[in-house]
């Protein structure tokens, strides 16, 4: 009896676990409203349940281009998620920032924000060129869509931060939390993926347009992304089976 119920309540765990967003990798199950739209590598961001399609296109004329698709839920519903890039160094300050919220008439928007300090921010262009921009609302989260252009002869990698946050007052943006999760969103992009670590760089989608009605579209992806979020919840559940099975 006492194994059996070790055995249930080893199961138990090891289901929560490969559900676990931080075990799993959900990028690639990820639709789109817009048809048709793919991106050449995605990953799932290690904190705020945000993740990160994109593509880049380093022949594209005049300027390179990075096409990217950005999803998180906010802090709370009538907050707002950004995406940016940050040129000068690996933190908010400094960051050229894609900003998505409800705007009043329930539409979805996205405004761009230079980030000089840590005080009140106000909307300003940004160092790179916006080609296209929007966002949608789904299930919760917000996706901002973007192709930005980036100078010629960019770093193979770019620093990247990211935020939610449960508030937007008066059209602007309200401070998000400074817990843990918070001050950790930010990391490096690979722009082009190679072979070596999983992935393949490709021609960037076509440009972003307003999404037609319809639903969404699934593979997302073209190319490789990194899994070892779902294979390690294949190989933990296995395992701990395997200890329950073989070791009581």
């Amino acid at each position: 009896m006492a194994a059996s119920s070790s055995l249930l309540l080893l199961i138990a765990v090891a289901m929560a676990l490969l559900a676990s967003p931080a075990l799993s990798l959900t990028c690639k199950s990820q639709t789109f409203s817009q048809h048709n739209l793919t991106f050449a590598s995605c990953t799932d961001l290690p904190t705020l349940k945000a993740s990160i399609h994109w593509s880049y296109d380093a022949a594209a004329k005049p300027m390179p281009t990075l096409s990217v698709a950005f999803t998180a839920p906010p802090a709370k519903p009538e907050g707002w998620v950004a995406w940016a890039l940050n040129p000068t160094g690996t933190g908010m300050v400094g960051s050229q920032s894609l900003v998505a919220f409800a705007a009043a008439n329930g539409s979805t928007v996205v405004k761009t924000y230079n980030i000089t300090s840590y005080g009140p921010i106000s909307e300003s262009p940004i160092s790179y060129g916006v080609l296209s921009k929007r966002a949608e609302s789904s299930k919760g989260a917000i996706t901002i869509f973007a192709v930005l252009a980036l100078p010629a002869g960019s770093k193979a990698a770019v620093n990247q931060v990211w935020q939610v946050g449960s508030a937007v007052v008066d059209g602007v943006p309200a401070k998000h939390a400074f817990a843990p999760d918070n001050l950790a969103s930010k990391n490096t992009l690979q722009l082009a993926r190679t072979a070596e670590d999983g992935g393949a760089p490709s021609p960037a989608p076509a440009p972003i347009v307003a999404a037609a009605p319809g639903g969404g579209v699934s593979g997302n992806v073209n190319g490789g992304a990194r899994a070892w979020g779902s294979r390690l919840g294949d190989y933990g559940i296995c395992a701990l089976l395997g200890i329950s099975i073989f070791g009581f």
